[in-house]
């Protein structure tokens, strides 16, 4: 369970109310959707976030407030095991949320990409419990051979934008490497060069993954922010013909749930990967409408409102002593952008919707719930062994 105990010593007992409530609803609201309960010897709850932007307010609409922390912790810790994206340089935020989390949590993230197209300066990581999961010592990024190198222009041969991370684990009968992504985005626009290598890299990583399978004794788990629009566009296509199984949704993993961006894929060895309730089609948590919801406009209005006017006043005062062109620009646009905000209560409003995504993420956390425990089977195997 989370330690929720620092509640109870909070000053603002108006922050303290509006955090127990938002995660009561958050609990309730996972009850009410079937979120698999933990079944510590039975199956593995295992998922995927883009926790965008995680913490280091570079867009200017943070950092994430108290509450926001305990939100996040309170979602992961429904997981046995979760792959997040978008981790930044400071790892404070990260470790604060661990803080809440049960003890038996522990993660394992990579260094910063440094990449200058695409890199962002994140970090990979994953989120386990100890008491589930076991890390078996394998961690490693993915350095792509020569011949798997993307080429969008054939004088160019590049590594990963953010170079993919995956590590070793196992839980009950259950080994399996567990890879994590966050795709180049790039453009919308098939033709464009950009478009191309978004889908060269999923590609890449399918390739490689599926090549490491074959002389592996692991199930290989592939899972990410892939940027891929829908089922059935290029980028989804290159995860199923290297041998994929894609766990497929109803409903996609966007704020609006209209873009398919993140996936849960397999290359899973022979009789080893089962699903419970393997019809299932809403493996999505829709958090807002539990947290940061469009009727809360209201209780964090004057929050923005300060902190836009303290953000103008740092600006401002910036500006003052700025000598480059590039950083007067920014700083112009940054400030023009933050005075439209509280202009009208309109355009506060349509703050609000972009400012909350910073708060929890743009991005909704996909889940499944795999078999771990095959006794069954295998005393079944030794019984036809000793019958033979």
């Amino acid at each position: 369970m989370p330690y929720y105990y620092p509640l109870k010593k909070l000053k603002n007992a108006d922050l303290r109310l509006r955090t127990v409530e938002g995660l009561q609803r958050l609990r309730k609201q996972l009850k009410d959707e079937r979120f698999p309960s933990k079944k510590t010897s039975e199956s593995l709850i295992l998922g995927t976030w883009n926790l965008r932007n995680f913490d280091d307010d570079r867009f200017n609409y943070g950092p994430r407030l108290y509450e926001s922390f305990y939100y996040i912790a309170e979602i992961i810790n429904h997981f046995d095991v979760i792959a997040i994206q978008e981790i930044c340089t400071d790892l404070w935020p990260l470790k604060r949320v661990m803080n809440i989390l049960d003890k038996d949590y522990d993660y394992i993230v990579t260094d910063v990409t440094h990449s200058s197209i695409g890199g962002n300066q994140e970090r990979l990581g994953f989120i386990y419990n100890k008491s589930k999961v076991t890390f078996t010592g394998i961690a490693g990024e993915i350095v792509l051979p020569p011949k798997l190198m993307i080429s969008e222009v054939a004088s160019k041969k590049r590594q990963f934008a953010r170079t993919p991370f995956g590590v070793d684990f196992q839980s009950g009968w259950f080994k399996f490497f567990f890879s994590t992504v966050h795709i180049f985005f790039g453009s919308n626009s098939p033709s464009s060069v950009k478009y191309q290598r978004r889908v060269q890299e999923i590609e890449a990583v399918a390739k490689y993954i599926a090549k490491e399978a074959k002389h592996s004794d692991s199930n290989h788990i592939l899972v990410g922010d892939f940027n891929i629009k829908k089922a059935g566009s290029a980028g989804f296509n290159a995860l199923e013909k290297n041998g994929f199984t894609v766990v497929t949704n109803n409903k996609g993993s966007n704020r609006d749930q209209t873009k398919f961006y993140d996936q849960i894929s397999f290359r899973s060895k022979k009789n080893e990967l089962a699903f419970l309730e393997p019809e299932r089609k809403d493996r999505v948590i829709q958090f807002f409408n539990s947290i940061f919801r469009d009727e809360d406009y209201g209780i964090y209005k004057p929050i923005m409102k300060e902190r836009i006017a303290d953000k103008l006043k740092t600006a401002r005062a910036a500006l003052k002593t700025a000598t480059s062109k590039t950083a007067k620009k920014k700083l112009n646009n940054q400030i023009a952008s933050l005075t439209a905000a509280r202009k009208t209560d309109a355009s506060l409003r349509a703050y609000y919707d972009e400012w909350r995504t910073f708060q929890a993420s743009d991005h909704l956390p996909l889940w499944v719930e795999i078999k771990i425990d095959f006794s069954d089977q295998y005393l079944e195997k030794l019984k036809v062994m000793d019958n033979q």
